[in-house]
């Protein structure tokens, strides 16, 4: 049990260092003296080196328009697959299923030789468009659509 917690302690260390320094002058970070005078100006430093805005901007254009686009594609995709009993659809959800096996890293390289081929790399549709299709999502909602009874449809 102490090794665990000599562990915890290394593992720590450097982000609590990290946190310190954040709030103390730059010339203490090397020197470390624990009554070094407080100041918030690292932060005001980083943000003013930045453009922080258009990044949060970025962020949320890509996340809306990958959550809406989940919403139409994995909520039609997973009603057809609950509802429609079409030629290949269990080949086609068994597909489906087994890209939750392959980790998304593994993709990296198509994902940006096919933006690059469409034009879209550096945009906000390039970085979006391989996650808006989710395997897990259309998982999840044709779970939850099989368990609604057909009689309520009609």
């Amino acid at each position: 049990m102490l090794s665990a917690w000599i562990l915890a302690i290394f593992w720590i260390s450097p982000l609590i260092y990290a946190f310190w320094a954040a709030f103390h002058p730059n010339e203490y970070a090397i020197h470390f003296d624990l009554l070094a005078p407080l100041t918030l100006s690292n932060f005001f430093e980083a943000w003013d080196q930045a453009p922080f805005a258009r990044y949060f901007l970025n962020t949320f254009l890509i996340v809306s328009s990958i959550l809406i686009a989940q919403f139409f594609i994995c909520t039609l995709a997973a009603y057809a697959f609950a509802r429609f009993d079409f030629l290949g659809s269990k080949i086609l959800f068994a597909v489906i299923l087994i890209q939750l096996m392959v980790v998304p890293e593994v993709l990296i390289v198509e994902n940006y030789k096919i933006m690059s081929n469409l034009n879209l790399v550096d945009s906000v549709l390039g970085v979006g468009l391989p996650y808006m299709a989710s395997a897990f999502g259309i998982f999840l909602l044709r779970q939850t659509f099989k368990t609604i009874p057909k009689e309520l449809e009609e």
